[in-house]
């Protein structure tokens, strides 16, 4: 019982600085912030941060960068209305443009994406796709998530069914910015896992496991 009870502390005491850290980007304010969108989501340890507001998720992530990418298709936009019964969304002023959101860790940490929403703009239904990958993948071959629907109007998606966490860059594309807005992205840093800590906090929940099984 002693050495179950001791494995079931090590390993709990082993995951603690692993524990995540979340920012939920909401899109609810007017503006991106002093910086505007080139500063929007970097390294964030406070809400409001520079004149943007950021939902908290189990802490802020600030080791993490973030690139709105179009594509050479002009900037985006924030929307507070016109993407379904979303309270805030990111968009844009065209349809159909292809946007590539990047989430860079600094070394030594991992991104994961806990989820987010879509919904297609006033209405309308949208052929729409969403890929997301990392430094595995790549926008044709998208190694965490590939998704594809005619989404219907006037509904919220979700489309990530459980966390994706990426090696270096991750990478949220989506095929039709402006027909289909973004909200509620949710994301966390945490420190990139050594082996030897996996095999204690494995070791942990063995004793976990065995503790339980004597009680039993």
């Amino acid at each position: 019982m002693t050495v179950s009870r001791n494995l079931v502390a090590l390993g709990l005491a082993l995951a603690a600085p692993l524990a995540a850290q979340a920012t939920v980007l909401t899109f609810t304010e007017t503006t991106f912030g002093l910086g505007g969108i080139a500063t929007y989501g970097d390294r964030v340890a406070g809400s409001p941060q520079a004149g943007a507001a950021y939902g908290e998720g189990l802490g802020w992530t600030p080791g993490v960068v973030l690139n709105f990418d179009t594509l050479g298709k002009g900037p985006v936009s924030q929307w507070s209305s016109g993407y379904a019964s979303l309270a805030g969304a990111l968009g844009h002023g065209n349809f159909d443009v292809p946007f590539d959101l990047q989430f860079t860790p600094d070394a030594g940490l991992q991104v994961t994406l806990q989820g987010f929403d879509i919904a297609t703009w006033l209405g309308a239904s949208y052929q729409t796709r969403i890929r997301i990958w990392d430094d595995a993948g790549s926008l044709d071959a998208p190694n965490l998530l590939n998704f594809n629907a005619l989404l219907a109007p006037g509904t919220v998606y979700r489309p990530l069914a459980s966390p994706v966490t990426a090696t270096g860059t991750l990478h949220l594309s989506l095929s039709n910015l402006g027909s289909t807005g973004l909200d509620n992205i949710d994301f966390t840093q945490a420190p990139v896992p050594e082996p030897q800590s996996w095999l204690l906090m494995g070791l942990g929940l063995a004793g976990l496991l065995a503790l339980r099984r004597r009680a039993g």
